[in-house]
């Protein structure tokens, strides 16, 4: 069974950023989409997931950012 689909409130809750930012993502193509309709996007929460880990970076022990 798939799990429910995220809201952008929902999904700026876990990147911890402004849902006004998860919207600006999402009408440039940044971040993956589910249209329901002209107005309306949902969010998979596998493909936000996935999203997240091809972005994730491992930095060597030691250094700073």
């Amino acid at each position: 069974m798939t799990e429910p689909l995220l809201t952008a409130v929902q999904v700026a809750q876990l990147l911890a950023v402004p849902k006004t930012r998860v919207w600006s993502m999402s009408r440039r193509g940044e971040i993956p989409t589910v249209r329901l309709g002209p107005r309306e996007v949902r969010y998979r929460p596998e493909d936000i997931n996935a999203w997240i880990a091809r972005r994730t970076t491992s930095r060597p022990r030691g250094t700073q950012s």
